[in-house]
């Protein structure tokens, strides 16, 4: 799961400073940044469940916290691309959307259990 993790940073990172086609519709950048970052929320989970180091998962978490900011500045370098609010907005919102579901499922679970 760490290397699934890993390779998550690694290809993140590689769609966001890629040159993009401008055929792409409005609205659908909106989508794909939450879906991304989505994934990356729900690898969170699991690697919060699993036995890996907390190096790093606190390096995985410093990524969805600061990479969506970083991320963003670096597209000024990219052909086609630029920076947009509401694309840090929704990548924020992919990633604590499965975190805040999972965090709710568990205090539901200590609650019935106690």
């Amino acid at each position: 799961m760490a290397l699934a993790a890993a390779i998550y940073m690694v290809f993140t990172v590689y769609f966001y400073l890629k040159p993009v086609v401008p055929a792409i519709e409005v609205g659908s950048d909106k989508f794909l940044h939450f879906v991304g970052f989505f994934a990356g929320g729900f690898l969170f989970v699991i690697l919060s469940r699993e036995e890996f180091s907390k190096a790093f998962r606190k390096t995985f978490f410093s990524f969805l916290i600061v990479g969506p900011v970083i991320l963003e500045f670096l597209q000024v370098l990219s052909p086609n691309r630029q920076f947009d609010i509401l694309d840090m907005v929704f990548n924020y919102l992919g990633w604590t959307v499965p975190v805040v579901i999972f965090t709710f499922i568990v205090r539901l679970r200590t609650l019935s259990k106690g």
